[in-house]
């Protein structure tokens, strides 16, 4: 499978004055047009975003939004905002046996191996029925979603052909 990189994105530092707020986003004015921004849920816990208030702000300029790292008003103290989400309580508990032990609790039986996804695991399991379904399990095994899967699909192609493990 071909890797593309991340992009990166520039960081930037603009003035302007908010015209528009919702909620975590807000439209800024400057001297080059109007900027999208986002503080996060978060940031609005010890921003006060408002209209009229003339800011400065750096952050990641991505396509759509400046994610905002550093929020300051004129006359008031610089605040800097985490973009990053809090930990998953459970990812240092990420455990696949525990997955493969719930699914086949579940009644599935597994082929392949379990894929390691930033929030769960993925495997494709065979019902007893005999049909094939994607398994989203928590790291703690928890079963989230099984969706079917027909043996074409290409996400599992390279699976689906397998013998069924036990």
């Amino acid at each position: 499978m071909k890797e593309f990189p991340m992009p990166q994105h520039e960081t930037v530092t603009l003035t302007g004055t908010i015209c528009d707020v919702f909620a975590h986003r807000f439209v800024v004015e400057t001297s080059k047009g109007r900027i999208l921004a986002d503080v996060t849920p978060r940031g609005t816990e010890t921003i006060a975003l408002r209209v009229g208030a003339r800011v400065t702000l750096t952050g990641q300029m991505k396509p759509s939004e400046l994610k905002v790292e550093r929020y300051a008003e004129d006359g008031g103290r610089s605040t800097t905002i985490d973009h990053k989400g809090p930990p998953d309580h459970h990812e240092a508990d990420a455990d696949p046996a525990a997955a493969i032990r719930e699914a086949k609790a579940k009644g599935y039986t597994l082929i392949g191996d379990p894929r390691r996804k930033p929030k769960h695991f993925e495997l494709l399991g065979q019902a007893q029925d005999g049909t094939l379904h994607e398994l989203h399990m928590e790291f703690d095994g928890h079963l989230r979603k099984a969706k079917p899967v027909e043996a074409s699909d290409p996400k599992w192609a390279d699976l689906a052909g397998s013998t069924a493990r036990e």
